[in-house]
């Protein structure tokens, strides 16, 4: 029987793609540039024609069992379709498993991109050993993956775990989503930043010292490891967010754990003793000292890895 699984990360900048062995270690990987503005069948026959390169270098004891795509946005699991993505414009109501399927000759199945990094994290990552945990995603938005005694948690509508949009601040920032005040509004990359320039424009002092518009969450995580107070601020109100979100979670849920990780979650040093403050002296379920809050160890390869993690531990 075939040990391999092939998953792909389909994002607004890049497509990912590798062959991964069922303990979650990539043997074989690719990645290609999306251009989103080429719409959706130039993109996908690109995708298909790598794949099928990918595969035709294969012996047949390597062929994968089948196909894990993640895609950020509304996804129907049961179903095969993406809904809608922020990352990719014109993407409607695609049915991307029928379109794979039909091109590979193999069975794929198709998640949220939060919850596949989620079964990567948990499967080869930070997660490993824990079978009730939270995997937050720290990026343009928050994205979350929850893993309830051993499974995917996608709920009954295969959209649960939006843990961005837990709200934290009812009268706060305008989200995407038409709500306030949501958890991403404060501790997302993107948030980070608009924060930062925020502070700056009302005159907190900053040695950042280029153009506002241009500033990024990687420029702050360079000023707070030289110790500037105003993107170490920064962070930390994001830890507080996230502090404040993780102690709802872990209160009705009672979890092992939480994984922080996502482009932004590079920062975690600066994100982690606020977030733990709030968390430890809020919580009410768990003793805080026995949950295992910790960064993400995977990066960009948790959704590849998790693919395996798809096809063994279901979903509900």
């Amino acid at each position: 029987m075939t040990s391999t699984y092939l998953g792909i990360d389909l994002g607004g900048t890049n497509a990912r793609f590798g062959l991964v062995a069922r303990e979650g270690t990539i043997l074989k990987r690719g990645r290609f540039p999306i251009r989103s503005e080429r719409g959706v069948e130039p993109i996908l026959e690109d995708l298909i024609s790598r794949i099928k390169d990918l595969l035709s270098g294969l012996v047949e004891e390597e062929r994968p069992a089948g196909v894990a795509v993640g895609v950020a946005g509304r996804v129907l699991p049961d179903k095969g379709t993406l809904v809608s993505s922020p990352n990719l414009p014109g993407w409607l109501n695609v049915p991307l498993r029928r379109r794979l399927e039909e091109a590979l000759g193999l069975e794929v199945r198709l998640e949220n991109d939060a919850n596949l990094y989620a079964l990567g994290e948990w499967a080869a990552g930070a997660g490993r050993g824990l079978d009730n945990l939270v995997v937050l995603t720290l990026g343009t938005g928050v994205g979350g993956g929850l893993i309830l005694d051993g499974r995917l948690w996608d709920g009954v509508f295969g959209t649960a775990a939006e843990v961005g949009h837990i709200v934290i601040e009812p009268e706060g920032r305008l989200c995407g989503c038409g709500g306030r005040g949501c958890l991403e509004t404060i501790a997302s990359g993107t948030a980070m930043a608009r924060t930062a320039r925020e502070w700056i424009e009302a005159g907190k002092p900053s040695a950042y010292r280029g153009r506002l518009a241009e500033l990024t969450t990687a420029d702050l995580f360079d000023l707070a490891r030289r110790g500037d107070p105003l993107a170490r601020e920064t962070f930390a109100r994001a830890g507080w967010a996230l502090g404040l979100a993780l102690t709802g979670i872990f209160n009705l849920l009672g979890l092992e754990g939480a994984v922080v990780g996502g482009g932004a979650g590079a920062a975690y040093e600066f994100i982690y003793p606020k977030m733990y403050e709030e968390f430890a002296g809020r919580v009410f379920a768990v003793d805080p000292e026995s949950v295992r809050l910790t960064p993400a160890a995977l990066g960009d390869d948790a959704p590849l890895a998790g693919a395996p993690k798809l096809f063994s531990a279901g979903s509900r």
